[in-house]
C-alpha cells in the first residue's frame, strides 16, 4: 500500500472524526490532494449533520406518516409539519387567524417544517416561499378566512380582480325612512384623541386604527405622530398601517420618514417600505431605494431593483 493510500485510510477511518494531523498535513503539507480530501470531508460531514438534524426533528414519527400540527395565537404562528398538504395547511391557518390568501400557483404540494411564534405573515411566506400569492390578515375585523386558488394560466388581470373582490361591501337591504330620521352619523374622535391613542394606547389593534384614521385625515400634522409609531412601535401590523397612513397623507414630504423604515427589523416593513417609496416616486426616493439593493434580505432586494426599473422605464 502507497504512503498516499495509508493517510487516506486514516483520515477516513479515525472514528468517524477529522484527524488533525491529517488536516493540518492538508493544509500546511505538500501534497494538493491532501487539502481536496480534506475539504470534501468537511462539506460531507457538514451535509450529513444536517439531514441528521432534520430527521432529528421527526424522529419520533415513521417515513412517511403525516405531522400537522399548527397554532396561532396574538399574532404569532407555530408550526410542525411534516408530509403535510399545502392546501390542508393554508386552510387550518386561516380558519384559526381569519387571515385570507390568494394562490395564483400550484396547489399540489406538501410542507414539511417547524418553526415557533413568528409573525403570521413571516410564517405564511416560509411555507409558501416562492409560489405567487397575496396575503391579508386584518386583526381587528372580524371576518371570515378565505383561500382563493386561481390556476397560474389565467392573466394577471384575473388574479387582481379576485384579489380587490374581499374589500366590496355585501348589498345592504333598504331602511325605511322612518328608520333614517335622527339616526347620526358616527363622529370620528378629535385628533388630540387620535394621536393620544397611536402613541400610548396599550392595545396594538387601537393604535392601528388610531393610525389609520389619521392617514385618511389628510392631515400633516399627523406625520410626526404616524412617523413616531412607525419608528418605534412594537406591533408589526401597527407599522405597517403607518407605510399606508403616509401614503394616505399623498405629500412628496413623506419620503424622509419612510426613509428611516428601510432600517426596520422585520423584512415585510422594509419590503412594503420600498414598495411605498416607488409609489411616491421622485430622485429622492429612488435614492433610498438604491440603499435597498444592499439589504441582507433577498426578497427587499429584489423588490428594490424591480421597483428601480419601473421607475426609470416611467422617465
Amino acid at each position: 500500500m502507497t504512503r498516499y493510500k495509508k493517510k487516506c485510510q486514516k483520515f477516513w477511518f479515525n472514528r468517524g472524526r477529522l484527524n488533525p494531523r491529517i488536516v493540518m498535513t492538508a493544509f500546511y503539507g505538500k501534497p494538493k490532494r491532501y487539502a481536496q480530501i480534506a475539504l470534501l470531508t468537511i462539506i460531507v460531514s457538514l451535509y450529513i449533520s444536517t439531514i441528521n438534524k432534520q430527521q432529528g426533528l421527526f424522529a419520533d414519527t415513521p417515513s412517511g406518516e403525516e405531522v400537522f400540527d399548527i397554532k396561532f395565537s396574538n399574532g404569532q404562528l407555530s408550526a410542525k409539519l411534516k408530509n403535510s398538504p399545502l392546501e390542508k395547511v393554508l386552510k387550518e391557518i386561516m380558519e384559526q387567524s381569519g387571515a385570507r390568501i390568494w394562490l395564483n400557483d400550484a396547489i399540489d404540494a406538501t410542507v414539511t417544517m417547524e418553526f415557533q411564534n413568528v409573525p403570521i405573515r413571516e410564517g405564511v411566506r416560509r411555507i409558501l416561499k416562492d409560489k405567487n400569492y397575496a396575503f391579508l390578515y386584518a386583526p381587528n375585523e372580524i371576518k371570515e378566512g378565505k383561500l382563493s386558488i386561481i390556476s397560474a394560466s389565467k392573466s394577471k388581470e384575473t388574479f387582481t380582480k379576485i384579489k380587490e373582490a374581499p374589500n366590496k361591501k355585501p348589498p345592504q337591504k333598504p331602511v325605511p325612512p322612518t328608520a333614517k330620521k335622527g339616526k347620526t352619523k358616527k363622529e370620528k374622535p378629535p385628533f388630540e384623541v387620535l394621536v393620544k391613542d397611536a402613541l400610548e394606547n396599550e392595545d396594538a389593534g387601537k393604535r392601528e386604527d388610531a393610525i389609520i384614521a389619521l392617514g385618511e385625515s389628510k392631515d400633516k400634522k399627523a406625520m410626526e405622530t404616524i412617523a413616531k409609531a412607525l419608528a418605534n412601535d412594537p406591533s408589526e401590523d401597527v407599522r405597517l398601517s403607518a407605510i399606508d397612513a403616509l401614503l394616505e397623507i399623498g405629500d412628496k414630504s413623506v419620503v424622509e420618514p419612510l426613509s428611516h423604515a428601510l432600517k426596520d427589523r422585520d423584512p415585510w416593513v422594509r419590503e412594503s417600505t420600498v414598495e411605498a417609496l416607488g409609489e411616491v416616486g421622485g430622485e429622492a426616493a429612488i435614492e433610498f431605494i438604491k440603499s435597498a439593493l444592499n439589504d441582507e434580505d433577498g426578497s427587499v432586494r429584489e423588490l428594490a431593483q424591480e421597483t428601480l426599473e419601473e421607475l426609470n422605464a416611467k422617465k
